[in-house]
């Protein structure tokens, strides 16, 4: 199993939030859509800015942190996302492959929202519904998601924002093994897209083949020479 994503405990923020992504806010969205009303989700904001949490850590389909670390009340927070099936990341590594400037994005922290309906296109939901996310948490409260769940999103949501590597972890794939198969991926097309440059040149030539007049004929030589360096 990879090792986890370790996102570093935040201090208490006092002022404005950090800067929102689109991402981000989509995420968030889902999350607080089964939220049982206003004032859970102010609570949540606030203890989320309350520097409380330890550190969170992140797996592939979870995320999970402890609210006031090592104090006699402390308790787990969990947020869980359905990952995505085999078919379904080939599907975003094609994409990935396909155009490099998704990855070159990535890599500058920003998530496309080309990729996003690319893959969206092909019936493949990289940002999940609400439907698609689960809470836990070990406090008392019998609605999920709770006031710490809910926190434990927001932290997640402006970790996305910084770095979208978080969420497609969420949804079931590192950083590293999207970059090594994007990267087999690419190699693989252009052998494809080599093979498919020679073939077409191959069928070009057979309509320029000379009559020959046998094989020693210096044309025909010529010809076949041609052909060979194709293949």
């Amino acid at each position: 199993m990879p090792d986890p994503l370790v996102l570093p405990r935040r201090r208490r923020m006092r002022g404005a939030t950090p800067q929102g992504t689109w991402w981000g806010r989509a995420w968030l969205r889902s999350c607080e859509e089964v939220a049982a009303g206003p004032d859970e989700l102010a609570g949540a904001r606030a203890l989320a800015r309350s520097g409380r949490f330890g550190a969170v850590v992140v797996l592939a389909g979870m995320a999970s942190a402890v609210l006031d670390p090592g104090g006699e009340g402390a308790l787990v927070a969990q947020v869980k996302v359905a990952t995505l099936t085999d078919d379904e990341w080939e599907v975003v590594v094609r994409t990935l492959a396909g155009r490099s400037g998704h990855l070159a994005a990535l890599e500058t922290g920003e998530l496309p929202d080309e990729l996003v309906a690319e893959t969206d296109q092909h019936g493949v939901e990289l940002l999940p519904g609400p439907e698609a996310i689960t809470t836990a948490c070990e406090c008392a409260g019998w609605a999920q998601p709770c006031t710490h769940a809910l926190a434990l999103a927001t932290l997640l949501a402006w970790a996305m924002a910084d770095d979208p590597y978080v969420l497609l972890l969420l949804r079931g794939r590192t950083r590293e093994t999207l970059l090594d198969a994007a990267a087999a991926g690419d190699a693989t097309r252009h052998a494809v897209e080599d093979a498919a440059v020679r073939a077409r040149r191959i069928l070009q030539l057979s309509d320029e083949a000379p009559p020959g007049q046998g094989f020693a004929d210096s044309a025909v030589a010529a010809y076949d020479e041609r052909i060979e360096r194709l293949l």
